[in-house]
Order: structure tokens, then sequence, then C-alpha cells
């Protein structure tokens, strides 16, 4: 039996099943005697000390195996333990209510988990997974349970309904040959510390777990996102050959690391890396990328109880423009709005927030709130290579208001005499189809264009990406998104401004040849994609890139384009 799901971590792995059952922690609700109390609020304390305690040594081993980078993963984890919300409603509720700790804690934590599970951002949503991993590791130190991996003894593929970060921290390498799961996603923080440790993984796979039973033999192909249960011989033999093949390619890619993104006919490549956090920027230089060519800037508004002022922005842009110099580094200004939301800044609930009140938008309506990022911004471009960026930009209007807002803050930084780059490039990302049809016009007042494909794909096709009954229409080859790609590109190219793209199509090193042969100057990806992206553009030339591209957009599916593209670029 073989079935599909996403990707999570290359490399292929193949062995016995563990299957790791659902380990329900069944709270009951129970009444305290009086005297009882104090001593129930000293074992809440306790199961809080052990998990803090389980989390440090995870990140510290984490860190000392992958680097601190990997390891912040877990402080986030560590402040949700240490989160005074949750114990002073656990300790309140144990003194007024005469409750149990468990059933107190395990509803706050519920409380919390639906409001973040709700979020349509995929960002948000993946956050639900280390509360729910915290919630999990104090209940099992109040309820005195023991971790379902306890009892992993020989080299297995583990299969579970789902994993979470701390479990895949902890994970045996030498006897964790890889994982499948049933849920999951690419981005969450289950997967990048899969891919950190090297464990090949496929998420998303809905049912496997209720297919298989411990002993059952699986493949796990974190390349294709493929899993095959009790292959034959046949498949096993060409599995193995696959699994030797790739482990040769991964240490040629790993060769390319300090070469220039080339095709063969001298097309040079800007290939560039996106970054979520400050502290990840190692992982820019370690990958080889020529820079970074998405940084996103929403972590400084969420999770916190007040806005971010301009000297905290400007310290960490500053930090990474500096340690990157010269290498460029384009900041996204704040992509917030609809479920991306700070509290502080009076919203309401949207029924569509993605068609709602977010991005460029958003930042208009709180010029204040934006003029403080654009300064930050404007002063750290003074000790680097900055450049910037405005989100969902729809109409010529909202850029050049948002372009009136960027030249108030030049003339203030002039007047005050503050040091910044007077060259400083501003360019808008081309996510709707509205700035696809206006981007002529967007290309005579910008300086760049980069294309988010995740949102132009949703919005092309008229269909949201985070719904399970509709994801099947999510299709980057699309020949309507080829062609809105395509005439973005060519109206940019016609005022002379180069383009980039920073969606999940950049990362795929098959899109990324197409995205060369639809004239695009750089490409910006997850640091984990770089070293592939980077061996086909440099294996394809890119006329023959080009002459592939111009067929596609000849098309009438992504299916024919599909054939073409695997045909044509890696023939049999």
């Amino acid at each position: 039996m073989k079935l599909t799901g996403i990707p999570a971590s290359p490399g292929v792995a193949m062995g016995p099943v563990f299957l790791v059952e659902t380990a329900e922690l069944p709270v009951q609700e129970t009444v305290l005697p009086e005297g009882e109390i104090e001593a129930e609020i000293e074992r809440f304390h306790q199961a809080l000390d052990r998990a803090r305690q389980e989390l440090i040594q995870i990140r510290d081993g984490i860190a000392a195996e992958l680097g601190p980078d990997e390891a912040a993963i877990y402080d986030a984890q560590l402040l949700i333990v240490d989160d005074p919300d949750a114990l002073r409603i656990t300790e309140e509720g144990v003194r007024r209510e005469r409750r149990n700790a468990a059933f107190l804690f395990g509803r706050h934590i519920g409380q919390v988990a639906a409001r973040v599970g709700g979020a349509k951002d995929e960002s948000l949503r993946e956050r639900l997974a280390d509360i729910l991993d915290v919630e999990r590791r104090v209940l099992v130190h109040l309820l005195g349970r023991e971790h379902p991996l306890a009892d992993l003894r020989v080299p297995s593929v583990v299969v579970a309904h789902d994993l979470m970060p701390s479990d895949v921290a902890q994970l045996d390498r030498d006897k964790v040959l890889g994982f499948a799961t049933d849920l999951g996603g690419r981005t969450s923080h289950s997967a990048i510390v899969a891919r950190s440790r090297g464990i090949p993984a496929v998420v998303a796979l809905r049912q496997l777990s209720r297919a298989v039973k411990s002993g059952d033999v699986i493949v796990v192909d974190g390349h294709r996102g493929e899993v095959e249960l009790n292959p034959d011989e046949r498949s096993v033999r060409a599995y193995r050959v696959r699994r030797t093949r790739l482990e040769g390619q991964r240490r040629s890619l790993a060769e390319l690391r300090e070469l220039p993104a080339v095709t063969p006919d001298g097309v040079e490549i800007e290939l560039s890396a996106n970054l979520e956090l400050p502290a990840e920027v190692e992982q820019v230089y370690a990958a080889g990328a020529e820079g970074v060519g998405l940084f996103r800037t929403e972590f400084f508004y969420l999770d916190r109880a007040e806005l971010p002022g301009e000297e905290e922005q400007h310290r960490a842009y500053r930090s990474v423009a500096e340690r990157l110099a010269p290498l460029p580094v384009t900041i996204r200004t704040m992509d917030l709005g609809g479920d991306k939301v700070a509290s502080y800044l009076g919203t309401m609930h949207e029924t569509n927030p993605f068609l709602g009140w977010r991005g460029i938008r958003f930042a208009l309506h709180h010029p204040e709130v934006f003029r403080t990022q654009l300064r930050a911004i404007f002063r750290a471009s003074a000790v680097g290579n900055v450049r910037m960026m405005f989100p969902m930009v729809s109409s010529l209007e909202e850029l050049r208001r948002a372009n009136e807002l960027c030249a108030g803050v030049r003339a203030e930084l002039e007047r005050a005499r503050v040091p910044f780059d007077r060259r400083l490039e501003v360019g808008v990302m081309i996510e709707t189809p509205a700035a696809v049809w206006v981007a002529d016009w967007l290309a005579k007042e910008t300086q760049f264009f980069s294309i988010g494909t995740n949102d132009l794909i949703q919005y092309t096709l008229a269909m949201d990406r985070g719904n399970e009954r509709v994801a099947h229409l999510y299709e980057p080859l699309d020949p309507a998104v080829l062609r809105g790609i395509h005439h973005a590109i060519h109206a940019a190219h016609g005022a002379r401004r180069w383009v980039g793209v920073c969606g999940e199509m950049a990362g795929d090193p098959l899109m990324a040849v197409l995205l060369v042969g639809l004239g695009c100057d750089e490409l910006s990806v997850a640091c984990p994609d770089l070293p592939r992206v980077k061996a086909a553009i440099r294996a394809v030339p890119a006329s023959l890139a080009r002459g592939v591209a111009a067929e596609a957009l000849t098309l009438g599916s992504a299916a024919e384009v599909r054939a073409v593209v695997h045909e044509r670029v890696m023939p049999a």
C-alpha cells in the first residue's frame, strides 16, 4: 500500500514500524478536600519544574548537536512553561474552586490552544504544537505517566498520529530511521527539527497510524512525500538503490556551498534565503545563500502585550544587516491583519481575514506604527545592504501612500542627521491578481518586485490553502498562475526593474528552473531547500529553461505543464 503526504525532511528510511499509540491523558475533574489544597499546588509546581528541566536538557542537547539557532525553538516552550497567566489561573483555581491542578491547567491550555488553532495563518497554527507539547509534558508529570517512545528498542521507523517538537528532538538517531505522521506540515517545528537532525520524514498522511501495526515494514521517502507499507522485494531493491544515489547527491550538494548559482550558459541568479528570526542568520551562511530575500518581521508584533519600539526593531534589523554585509537583506514590512493580529492594536474578528484588513492596508491604517518600523529599517541600512518591500499591495494608490511615508521618514532622519542609506531600494510584493494587472504602473514607482507565490496562487485560483476541502486545488503550475507570473516579470523588466520570487515555488528545483525560464532574477528559499535549487540552476542552461517556460505558457492545464517540465528538464 502506498500513501502520499507532505515531504517534511529529505531522505529515504526503511525498516520495521514502531507505532506510537495515541496516548490519551484523561484528566478527571476532582474536588479536593480542604487539607490537600496546598499539597496540590506544590505538586503542580513540581510538575512545572520537571517539565522545565526536561526542556532545558532537550534545548542544551540540540544546541550541542546542531547549534544554538536550532535549539531556540525550545526557548519558546520554556516561555509557555513559565507563563505567569497559566500559573496564576491554575493556583487561583485550586484555591477558589478546590479543583485538581491537572484539570485546571488543562482547561486553561485548552482555551489558549483553541484560539491559536483557529487561526488561518500557518505560522500561528504551528505554535499550537508547542502549546500542546508543553501541556502534555506537564500533565505527564501530574498524572505519573511514561513517554510512549520509552519502549523503542531496535532501529525502526516511528509512525504516529502526530509528533511534538520535543518528541523529535529526543528521538535516538541510532534507533529512529525516520518517521511518518497523520498530521503535520512542512514548516512545523517538528519538521524543522527533523530536517536539522537529518531524520527522513513524511507528514499529513491522514489515516496511516490506523493502517499499520508494530512490526510491519515501511518505507518513508522524505523527498517525494511517499510511504509504502510492506513493499515487495522488487520495491525494496529499488528503494535501496535510490537511497544510495540520494546520499551521493547530498555529499555533492554540500560541495556547492561556495559556488554561485550560475546556469551552464552563464546566466547568474541571485539565490537568497528566507529568514524568520534574527537568531537564524547563521543558517543563511551555512546554506551558502547570497543574502536574505525575505526577512519576515511579524515576530516583533505577535505574542506580546505592547507595541515594539523603534530601538528594539532597529537592533534586530541592524544585527542581521551587519552580520551579512555586504550581502543584501530584504526586509518585508509588517504583514499583519486578519488572523495575524496583535490584540493591542484594537482589531476585530473578520469573516474572511485573507480578503480583509491585512498587509499594506493594515500598515497604512496605523501610520504611526508603520512609521516606527520604517525608521528602524532605514537606520539599519546605514550598516549593511538593506532593501525593503511592502506586502499585499493591490493598487498604485497604496504604493504611493507607502512611498510618501518613506519620504517623510527620510526627511526626518536627514534633519536629525541620522545616517541611513539614501540608495536603499524599495519594492513591492506581487501577491494579488490586482497587482499583476497593474504591474506596469507599479514598476514605474518602485525599484523591484518580489512575487509571493503562496498568496498569489490562492488568490488567483480563488481557494484558501488552509482549507482541507479545496487544498487539492492549490496548483503552482496552473496556467493562470504561470501567466500571471510571466506578466508581472515582463512588466518589471519593461521598466528595467529586477524581479524575485519568495514563495514555496522557488524552493522546488524543477519549479525554480521554470521560474528562471520565465525571467526571474532572484529566488529566495528556505535554507534546507537552497542546495538542491542551486544544483538545479547550475545544471540546466537558461536557454533550455526559457524554451520550457515558453512552451508551458501555451498549455491549458497544470498536468500538461508538469509533463513538459519533467520530460525536458529531467528526462529519464
